[in-house]
């Protein structure tokens, strides 16, 4: 019973994680294609990924380094996070559930 529920307390966090790294990746090319800052998907994108990267940009400006580079390093620090909450969580999933 207990594996059960943190196999899949696991799951639901590994699939969440997921949509946050496709609405990052959605969110950085309609940065790049799109200038409508109006339309319901950027605004959608924004809504969902904008608390999560605010921390991520007053951690980074505590760096100088990060303060004098021409771009915003947030989506790719939020994403490198994930990938990296990902991995543990992998590592966590019982091997018999696997």
């Amino acid at each position: 019973m207990y594996n059960a529920a943190l196999y899949l307390l696991i799951n639901l966090v590994r699939i969440l994680l997921i949509a946050l790294q496709f609405c990052l990746f959605g969110r950085a090319i309609m940065s790049w294609v799109a200038q409508d800052d109006d339309s319901p998907l950027t605004q959608f994108l924004f809504t969902v990924t904008e608390p999560y990267l605010i921390p991520i940009r007053k951690l980074l400006q505590k760096f100088e380094a990060f303060n004098r580079m021409p771009m915003d390093l947030s989506m790719i620090v939020g994403l490198m996070i994930i990938l990296i909450l990902q991995a543990v969580l992998q590592a966590f999933i019982p091997p018999v559930l696997m």
